[in-house]
């Protein structure tokens, strides 16, 4: 079966709470800042959520992790999406492998028997649509070079992988295995920075992973500045045309800088009311990937993924609706 997009990524489930300004400073006081994502252990998570539901009230559970939300948002948009991940055989893990189905996203994974549980992340907003994400792996940890599905990656137009997966040596490994068979099968290769904080942590990693092939590369402002090592985003953008074929730099509400591999462009934002931030990254990818496997060019394909970023900041949590996604690729078109 021909597909257009497979993927490996963490598979964690979202724990969403909406905080008030004066909590960051109880964030900050673990060591915490306000708008990073920090990994944390499970202990350390457990007692962050009970500090949560007592203050705001029960939190909200979706199913996360961004190349999982990446996926979402192009099969919903109509592409063929396979997605390789470990979950724990428990409650959690068995409703993200549900959710995929759901969203008739393929996959080859069944829930493990582990001691260690299906990934989540604590998700916090504040009033000004700030994120900030406190994510313990758990069993998505363990993901390894067995849990791919070589054949799903030989039969894509395109194989997607999240920066994230470097914080881990196994999946690490998984990802340079998935890149090398795209490389054999002609299958082209996309990347995500996934996080300034990543970047800065595991660089000789993402350097290793980048190296082994890149045709598009998704990442923000901070990322971009990170990983070329400059604080000027021009001078950011022009480094990164030496490590990908294209490159996407998200700007926020200022749309996107692309450069297409011949040419350097912005592309403008769409006017929206934020109140959540979490996912827009996530979404911008998938929509730019759909775009690009049904025949778009780069900039065209920008302009759909910042038209559908616009539309998921309105809304709190890093998913859409079904009539959502269908709703945006109406009016889009």
């Amino acid at each position: 079966m021909k597909l257009d997009v497979s993927s490996l990524g963490n598979a964690i489930v979202d724990v969403q709470f909406s905080i008030e300004e004066d909590f960051v400073s109880t964030l900050e006081k673990m060591s915490i800042q306000k708008g990073s994502m920090t990994l944390i252990e499970a202990e350390e998570q457990s007692n962050l959520i009970d500090l949560l539901n007592k203050d705001y009230g029960n939190s909200k559970l979706s199913c996360g992790g961004a190349a999982t939300n990446s996926m979402v948002a192009a099969s919903n948009f109509g592409s063929k999406c396979h997605f390789s991940c470990k979950v724990r055989d428990d409650d959690l893990g068995n409703f993200y492998l549900e959710d995929l189905e759901k969203n008739k996203i393929l996959h080859s994974n069944k829930a493990s028997q582990s001691e260690l549980s299906t990934g989540q992340s604590v998700i916090m907003v504040t009033p000004d649509a700030e994120r900030t994400m406190c994510t313990y792996l758990g069993v998505s940890n363990l993901l390894g070079s067995k849990d791919l599905n070589k054949s799903a990656i030989e039969n894509s137009k395109y194989l997607f992988l999240e920066g994230y997966l470097v914080t881990s040596e196994s999946a690490f490994e998984a990802c340079l295995q998935a890149a090398e068979i795209a490389k054999k099968s002609d299958t082209k290769i996309a990347i995500s920075l996934s996080a300034e904080g990543i970047v800065n942590a595991f660089r000789n990693q993402m350097n290793s992973l980048i190296g082994v092939g890149c045709d598009i590369l998704f990442c923000n402002e901070s990322e971009a500045c990170a990983f070329s090592q400059h604080k000027n985003i021009d001078q950011a953008e022009i480094f990164l045309r030496e490590v990908s074929s294209q490159n996407l730099i998200t700007l926020g509400e200022r749309g996107s800088l692309i450069w297409d591999g011949n040419k350097k462009e912005t592309i403008n934002g769409y006017e929206a009311k934020a109140i959540d931030t979490n996912g827009a990254g996530d979404i911008f990818a998938g929509s730019v990937l759909h775009k690009i496997c049904e025949g778009d060019d780069l900039q065209s394909a920008a302009m759909f993924g910042c038209y559908a970023a616009s539309k998921q900041v309105e809304r709190f949590g890093p998913r859409l609706t079904k009539a959502e996604y269908k709703k945006i690729k109406k009016e889009f078109t």
